[in-house]
């Protein structure tokens, strides 16, 4: 297991470099779940399992939205008990989290299952990929309770300063994915149904063995577990409208699914393509944030403001210039890059205009998810939430009928990300500024 790092202590770029370092990697292994049950059905099976695929998996971030809030949230409150020094309000949160982790999950397996039908009905689903959509949603939610546990398990770690435990188990995870969906979709010939299987597996796995490292890391077996109604409170307090936000940001990226399946069959499969390699800027930039989360939470527990609005400054630069670079590489090479997902060309074709919309503005999308991890990292996560909500829900959602009704093409769906991104970033850096002039208060 990774060692526990002190982000309240050295070199502000040093310290934050090192923690974020695996989670960067992380999250490029976090990316083959989907990414290579893509890969595969795109390339051994055809554009309509490609399209079903994509048209599918929005409901499952849907799903989890609410308690990947309440993981961050216990993370939080993790993180500023780490960074006080209180050992046993860790272990108390640690334990509350996984409890409500392992009891929200089967009640949104069971609310997937009894809905997924519908869902996809109201999403605008194609008939021609119907089938085959309900065939992979419905296995794929039996992946939702490890999803759940493992986000729980790896905020934990990743709160207490090891950053490296769930790099390692995810990296298993995305080796056991990879070898599963060779077994199922190119041995066995099972199709999307496969590909769902495999990624069950494999988000078991890492449930299983971030769980099993949480619990030795803190001698979680060495004493009774103690559930504590203010502790959840405490945890839900924080988490509950990061949940929120997840969900109503998941709700809005529907209406843009609704639209692109009025687009049709190649539509459909190009933002299922393009969704799978904008996974390569943005889950690593989404590392730098639960870097800053973690960062910004160790050092607010302390008391070390100072640091915090240093960090603010320096950690931004980096994730702006970092996510630039990645970005202007895949503009580069597009159609290699879109072909290696699907080698149909008029779904390569409609995939680079999506890219070419929206990849010249990521890195404002770094800032904002940085800006806003130490708003989330000191506990005032109803200011996110408002942020999200009004700027990248509803203003999205308006923007995207504007666009669409004037232009009716991929590129002006595409356009409401870049729109939207600058609006966020302004609204987080100035409620991070205000934030950080009075750090006690709130």
């Amino acid at each position: 297991m990774g060692k526990t790092q002190d982000l309240t202590e050295g070199n502000i770029l040093r310290v934050f470099c090192l923690f974020a370092l695996p989670l960067f990697f992380g999250s490029l292994f976090q990316q083959l779940y989907g990414t290579v049950d893509l890969l595969f059905v795109g390339n051994f099976l055809g554009k309509s399992d490609a399209a079903a695929v994509g048209a599918s998996g929005i409901l499952v971030t849907c799903l989890i939205g609410l308690f990947t809030g309440i993981s961050v949230g216990a993370g939080v409150v993790a993180a500023q008990y780490r960074g006080a020094g209180n050992a046993e309000g860790v272990k108390l949160c640690i334990e509350n989290a996984l409890t409500a982790g392992f009891i929200g999950g089967i009640i949104l397996t069971a609310a997937g299952l009894l809905f997924s039908y519908q869902a996809l009905v109201w999403l605008n689903t194609p008939q021609k990929i119907m089938a085959k959509a309900l065939t992979y949603i419905r296995i794929y939610l039996l992946a939702i309770l490890p999803m759940v546990i493992y986000n729980m398990s790896a905020g934990i770690l990743r709160a207490i300063g090891d950053s490296r435990t769930p790099f390692f188990v995810l990296a298993a995870g995305g080796i056991l994915n990879v070898c599963m969906d060779a077994l199922l979709i190119a041995v066995l010939k099972k199709g999307v149904a496969g590909a769902a299987l495999a990624t069950v597996l494999s988000q078991l796995f890492t449930a299983v063995a971030s769980t099993a490292c949480v619990v030795k890391k803190e001698g979680l077996l060495e004493k009774r577990w103690e559930l504590s109604g203010s502790m959840t409170k405490r945890i839900f307090v924080v988490g509950v409208p990061l949940g929120i936000q997840s969900m109503i940001l998941t709700l809005s990226n529907i209406f843009v699914q609704y639209y692109i399946n009025g687009f049709g069959e190649d539509a459909v499969a190009a933002f299922a393509v393009y969704f799978k390699v904008e996974n390569l800027i943005y889950l690593p930039l989404m590392a730098f944030g639960q870097a800053m989360v973690t960062f910004a939470g160790q050092n607010y527990g302390a008391g070390k403001y100072g640091r915090v609005r240093q960090g603010a400054v320096s950690c931004n630069v980096l994730s702006a210039a970092v996510t630039g670079v990645i970005a202007a590489v895949i503009l580069f090479f597009g159609k290699q890059v879109l072909g290696v997902f699907c080698s149909d060309g008029g779904v390569v074709e409609e995939g680079l205009k999506v890219i070419r919309v929206t990849f010249p503005f990521y890195f404002v999308y770094a800032i904002q998810e940085v800006t806003g991890g130490i708003i989330r990292g000191m506990g005032r996560t109803m200011q996110s939430m408002v942020i999200v909500i009004i700027n990248l829900c509803v203003v999205r959602v308006i923007l995207l009928k504007i666009f669409v009704s004037a232009f009716h093409s991929v590129s002006a769906v595409a356009a409401v990300y870049p729109v939207t991104w600058v609006l966020a970033a302004a609204s987080f850096a100035v409620c991070c500024r205000a934030c950080l002039r009075s750090p006690a208060e709130g």
